[in-house]
């Protein structure tokens, strides 16, 4: 991917746009009410809220004001799940966070309305590959599965270790400067906000983490990712679970952050939404606009230029459609494409 000088490309090393600018742009368009967008996520705050309670798709429309037929239709727009397997999912999700946080089986099954814990095992195994206990307490292994704060500078630099293996062709975790997401950087953070730096260890050693840091009223992830071996294990989604609700409890109004191709339908299951930006050094804002009208029809909800020469466009795109990006890069040439992705709290 071509990359522009302080342009948002990836949530690694690269601003989004320059400082609060950035968050005041999302902030103006995640606030708008007028986009499908904005509806679903409403719905998806409305879950989250009740995600203890037992939900239907007509208490939501209820307490929506939508017709049940339009909530089903916005999940079949923005979600890779029907309403009902997205709540079942998002469930389990809140669950596994609560078992890592050490709560026990038993009343993690009661809280999430299920009658009985084999009802949970049942459900847990079918989306985890595996019962339940074996994420608590694997005790055969002698290993034992918690997510917590950073609490120290050593823990810190293990962290940052890890985050490098994880992105290997982004050397800045340890840049000795203060640049945006150098070691400094991030200690500044933790200093600042320590509970929004977390990570999961199995048998002490680093298996995921999460790292948030704050402008103004919102969070922005900068790195998160699992180790080789625990993808697909429900420790991700479990990462951002708790995070949402540590930044909830700490007043901030929600979650962002770029993410990379191949992600969409991750943060799509987490109930995330996002806008497109689209950006170009050669092509103009007006010349964007008509290739945009021209091929698709989405809405278009910001534009710009940055730093004097990048061009931007942004576009409300469902995270799961892919062909707005193939035809900006592969057809029309000369442009790069960032998905932003947010939840609101």
């Amino acid at each position: 991917m071509r990359q522009a000088k302080g342009a948002l490309l990836d949530r690694i090393g690269k601003d989004f746009a320059p400082g609060a600018c950035y968050n005041r742009i999302m902030l103006n368009y995640i606030q708008r009410g007028d986009t499908v967008s904005t509806e679903y996520n409403n719905i998806v705050r409305y879950i989250d809220a009740h995600i203890k309670s037992n939900i239907t798709v007509d208490d939501i429309a209820s307490a929506m004001g939508y017709s049940a037929g339009h909530v089903h239709k916005l999940f079949r727009v923005y979600s890779p799940y029907p309403i009902m397997e997205y709540i079942r999912r998002k469930k389990l999700y809140f669950a596994l966070s609560d078992m890592y946080g050490g709560q026990k089986l038993y009343n993690i099954a009661l809280d999430y309305g299920y009658e009985t814990p084999a009802g949970f095992y049942k459900a847990f195994k079918s989306v985890f590959g595996c019962a339940p206990s074996a994420y608590k307490n694997m005790q055969k292994a002698g290993t034992h599965m918690m997510i917590d704060q950073v609490k120290n500078l050593t823990e810190l630099d293990e962290v940052l270790n890890f985050c490098q293996s994880l992105y290997p062709n982004h050397p800045i975790f340890y840049a000795d400067d203060n640049a945006k997401y150098s070691r400094n950087f991030w200690i500044q953070e933790w200093e600042k906000h320590p509970e929004l730096m977390l990570l999961a260890k199995d048998a002490g050693q680093i298996s995921g983490v999460i790292l948030g840091w704050v402008e103004g009223e919102w969070v922005t992830v900068a790195a998160d990712g699992v180790a080789p071996g625990y993808e697909n294990k429900g420790i991700h989604e479990a990462l951002f679970v708790e995070m949402e609700k540590r930044a909830k409890q700490l007043g901030y109004q929600g979650l962002v952050l770029g993410i990379l191709e191949g992600e969409e339908a991750f943060y799509a299951t987490m109930g995330y939404t996002g806008k497109t930006l689209i950006q170009s050094e050669k092509y103009s804002v007006d010349e964007l606009k008509t290739f945009l009208t021209r091929h698709f029809d989405y809405e278009i909800t910001g534009s710009g230029v940055y730093d004097g020469y990048v061009n931007q466009l942004w576009v409300d795109v469902p995270l799961m459609d892919k062909g707005l990006k193939q035809k900006f890069v592969e057809d029309f040439g000369d442009c790069w494409v960032q998905v932003i992705v947010n939840k609101v709290f």
